[in-house]
C-alpha cells in the first residue's frame, strides 16, 4: 500500500506540472487540477479508473432517475483520504472548527474564515450523484475561472451521511453583473448559448464544455472591474449530455486506472 499512495502522488505531481494528462479532461481544462491541488488529482486519477455508471449517461436535466449507482467511487477516495489524512468523518464540524457557518445552498454548507480571508465549502454530490462527475465540475470551474477557483483539500460526510468535498475558494467583495454582462463575458470565453434556459443567458456550451447556472447570484464584480464566478454547473460536454456536445473519452488503453491496491 504505501508504494501505491507513493505512485499516485508522483502521478499527481506529474499532472500538476504538466508532464503528464488526465486523459478525461480536455487539454485546455488540464490547468483546473494543478489549481485545485494534490487532493483533487489524486482523487480524479482515483474515480478516473472505476467503472462508468449510468447517471453519466443521461441527459443534463433528466434527474428523476439518479438512484447513486456511483458509491464506488466514494468508497475508494474515502480509503485513500483515510490513508492520507484527508478524511473527515464529521466535516461539518471540522468546518465549523476554524469557521464561521455563514449560508446553506442545495448542494453545499458555505463558511467563512475571517483571518485568512476564504470561504470554505462542504459540497455534497446533489446536483452530481457521482463523485467522477462533481470532481469534473472543480477541474472546469478552475480553469475557466481561476480567480475564485475551488482548492480541494479533503473529503468527508455531512451529519446526513452525504458524502462531500471539502474545499477553499477567495473571498471576495462585489456587486451582482447584469445579465448583458454575464452574456458578454461567457461570450468573450468563446461560448455560446446552449438554448435550454428560454433566452435568460443563463447555460452556455463548447463542444467539449458545458456550463450553466450564470445567474446573479453566481457571478459578482469586483471594485476593480473584475468577474468572479464562485458557483456554477460545470460540466463535460458529452453527446449523452443533450447540450449538443462532441466530447468524446479516449479509448480504454489510454485511459488511467484506479491503482491496484485500492481497486
Amino acid at each position: 500500500m504505501p508504494e501505491t499512495l507513493a505512485e499516485l502522488k508522483t502521478l499527481s505531481k506529474q499532472i500538476i506540472n504538466g508532464t503528464t494528462l488526465l486523459e478525461r479532461i480536455p487539454q485546455a481544462q488540464q490547468p483546473g487540477l494543478s489549481a485545485g491541488s494534490e487532493v483533487l488529482c489524486s482523487a480524479a486519477i482515483i474515480c478516473r479508473g472505476c467503472p462508468g455508471t449510468e447517471s453519466e449517461k443521461r441527459e443534463i436535466y433528466r434527474t428523476d432517475d439518479l438512484i447513486g449507482e456511483g458509491r464506488i467511487q466514494e468508497r475508494f477516495v474515502r480509503e485513500w483520504a483515510i490513508l492520507s489524512g484527508r478524511w473527515f468523518g464529521d466535516a461539518i464540524s471540522y468546518l465549523s472548527s476554524i469557521s464561521q457557518a455563514v449560508d446553506f445552498g442545495t448542494e453545499s454548507v458555505v463558511f467563512f474564515d475571517v483571518s485568512m480571508r476564504l470561504v470554505r465549502k462542504f459540497i455534497t454530490l446533489k446536483h452530481y450523484n457521482v463523485l467522477r462527475l462533481a470532481l469534473d465540475r472543480v477541474i472546469i470551474h478552475n480553469a475557466l475561472f481561476p480567480n475564485a477557483s475551488l482548492k480541494v483539500t479533503g473529503f468527508g460526510l455531512n451529519p446526513e451521511n452525504e458524502f462531500g468535498i471539502i474545499a477553499e475558494q477567495p473571498y471576495i467583495e462585489g456587486v451582482s453583473v447584469s445579465e448583458s454582462e454575464r452574456a458578454a463575458f461567457m461570450h468573450n470565453l468563446g461560448f455560446e448559448d446552449a438554448g435550454e434556459d428560454f433566452g435568460m443567458h443563463l447555460n452556455y456550451r463548447t463542444r467539449n464544455i458545458y456550463v450553466g447556472d450564470i445567474n446573479d447570484y453566481n457571478v459578482y464584480k469586483h471594485r476593480n472591474g473584475a468577474i468572479f464566478v464562485f458557483d456554477c454547473d460545470c460540466r463535460l460536454n458529452v453527446p449523452t449530455l443533450g447540450c449538443g456536445g462532441s466530447w468524446s473519452f479516449p479509448a480504454p488503453e489510454l485511459d488511467f486506472s484506479c491503482p491496484p491496491a485500492i481497486c
